[in-house]
């Protein structure tokens, strides 16, 4: 492709500096030339552009980091994330939270055991903006806590 880019320049400064005037017939074959030249690089910007947006289609969602314990950070994809861990209904949500007694539970130990991966801090945290409503319930929350409301081991009102 240079090559022809050089050609290209050293015609033109040659018909320039001699002031050369190109009859009709050499004229249509420098337009043809010019035409076809303008052509091949755009359709390989095209190409290129479909390469990248293949490339970007082809990425997994957003990347986002997690905080773990000890400082460790842990990267997820966030897509991913949500389409495993479906919310609940609003209606089914507020349920579950009204029927569990959140002053005579020990909220630290359900959320030990709702969210094992937690820190024990972490976990309480995330447990009690759960049960008032700050963040969504997801189906697997709900799950554990029905489980344990039918066992016995969260207090009903």
């Amino acid at each position: 492709m240079v090559n022809i880019d050089k050609i290209i320049d050293e015609s033109f400064n040659k018909v320039l500096e001699n002031r050369v005037f190109l009859n009709e017939d050499s004229l249509s074959d420098v337009k043809k030339i010019l035409k076809s030249y303008r052509k091949k690089t755009l359709d390989e910007l095209r190409n290129k552009k479909k390469k990248e947006k293949a490339k970007h289609a082809n990425r997994k969602g957003k990347k986002k980091v997690r905080k773990m314990a000890k400082g460790a950070k842990e990267y997820y994809d966030f897509d991913e994330y949500e389409s495993k861990n479906k919310k609940v209904s609003q209606a089914d949500a507020e349920s579950i939270r009204h029927t569990i007694d959140t002053d005579n539970t020990d909220i630290a130990a359900v959320a030990r055991s709702v969210f094992p991966k937690h820190t024990e801090e972490g976990a309480q945290s995330q447990l009690r903006k759960v049960l008032n409503g700050e963040r969504p319930m997801t189906k697997k929350v709900a799950t554990k806590l029905e489980k344990m409301i039918s066992r016995g081991q969260v207090a009903v009102k």
